[in-house]
């Protein structure tokens, strides 16, 4: 049973409660440091009020700390925080805890001192306005974006609720904070007639990037799937290419392969035509190959540097700048690509089932939210072909019936 002892002031009044319960006795028969915490009077209970309150208290405190949701220790945020990403090493990709841990750095720097049950939502909130405060933004001189903010905050409350869920804390002072609202963007695609000239142009450009950029077009894939496309991923004879490898970069790790964002492979037809210019490809690549000798290593992929080794995924944006340039072409980026594809999807008609599934989504609400712009658009198209069959054609055979 829990042991209580009231604490008084200089003037001999009770203002609050030591409550302990029992953690038993270590190898040698010592006690243990007892499990403790403590309970403040109310201003203006009266004695009924308080004996009443105070065992609730005491005996909540006691069944969570033999149900072991209490902690004797008194880590701080940063010595939790490293704990917790143990756990998220374990679970996540590693691009995802490199960012994680990039978070940290300004995280722990503002409340990492801070002992995890005392840190609170006021807190938060402060270290959430200092961010967006000028001077923030070593790149730009300015404030954190919002989206960066809400970043942060994410990764704070995460770590909180598993101080929460291991009985560390009772409440979550992340859900109390009010960190920015993220604005909302429209996804950026090309109009059709972008997409006529960038191919049109790159009849003039090596083969390579043509292929590229033609598949990112084609299949609205990621960058890093495509850049991480192996030969022993294409289905020559049935057209078509199978995404099982995400090409990505990490400052400490370098260039690696890892799975698709979603950890499933998925298998995209592609275009006869796209199919022709993969086997062109690798004819020139196999040439290419042969000539570089010992020098070639063999990795299995189709775009590479001229070793063999797989190229560095920010090349192909430094080519799309270079190519953006010299020709006088709209903004372009890679996934841009990737949204134009799945907005002409959308705009043909196709099952939102089935275009979630082409582009790699767990789930389709994904593909909906992203794309709602165009889809409201194909909406009012899908209203004004409900009203041409019902209402306008009608029209037209009542006037004929007229004459």
């Amino acid at each position: 049973m829990a042991s209580i002892t009231p604490r008084k002031n200089k003037q001999g009044e009770i203002i609050s409660y030591q409550i302990e319960v029992f953690r038993g006795r270590d190898s040698s028969g010592k006690k243990l440091k007892p499990f403790s915490m403590s309970w403040k009077v109310p201003q203006g209970w009266k004695e009924r009020s308080i004996q009443k309150e105070l065992d609730k208290v005491a005996n909540e405190f006691e069944l969570n700390c033999k149900a072991g949701r209490i902690s004797i220790e008194k880590k701080t945020f940063e010595q939790y925080a490293a704990y917790v990403m143990t756990l998220k090493e374990r679970d996540n990709k590693h691009k995802t805890v490199f960012r994680y841990k990039q978070l940290l750095n300004r995280i722990n720097a503002e409340i990492g001192h801070i002992t995890v049950s005392k840190l609170t939502s006021a807190e938060l909130n402060s270290f959430y306005l200092k961010m967006g405060k000028k001077g923030q933004n070593k790149r730009t001189g300015g404030g954190l974006s919002p989206q960066t903010i809400l970043h942060h905050h994410r990764l704070i409350h995460a770590i909180l609720e598993q101080a929460v869920k291991e009985g560390i804390i009772q409440f979550n002072p992340a859900d109390g904070a009010t960190p920015p609202k993220q604005p909302k963007h429209e996804a950026d695609f090309f109009e059709i007639a972008d997409v006529i000239r960038i191919r049109e142009v790159l009849l003039k450009e090596p083969l390579k990037w043509r292929v590229i950029v033609y598949l990112l077009i084609d299949t609205g894939a990621r960058r890093g799937e495509i850049m991480g496309l192996k030969w022993s991923s294409i289905d020559f004879g049935a057209n078509q290419i199978v995404i099982e490898n995400n090409l990505l970069y990490s400052p400490d790790i370098g260039v690696y392969n890892d799975t698709p964002k979603t950890h499933k492979k998925r298998t995209i037809n592609i275009a006869p035509e796209i199919c022709s210019l993969l086997k062109l490809y690798r004819k020139e690549r196999l040439k290419h190959k042969m000539s570089m000798g010992d020098l070639w290593t063999d990795t299995g992929f189709c775009f590479t540097q001229d070793n063999g080794l797989p190229m560095y995924p920010d090349s192909l944006n430094t080519y799309l700048y270079q190519l953006q340039d010299e020709y006088d072409l709209p903004p372009i980026h890679p996934h841009k690509f990737r949204h134009t594809h799945a907005s002409i999807l959308y705009e043909l008609g196709e099952n939102p089932v089935a275009i979630s599934k082409r582009l790699g989504h767990d789930q389709v609400s994904t593909t909906q939210n992203m794309y709602s712009h165009v889809l409201k658009e194909s909406d009012k198209k899908v209203s004004n072909d409900v009203a041409e069959l019902l209402y306008r054609n009608t029209n037209k055979k009542r006037g004929k019936t007229a004459k």
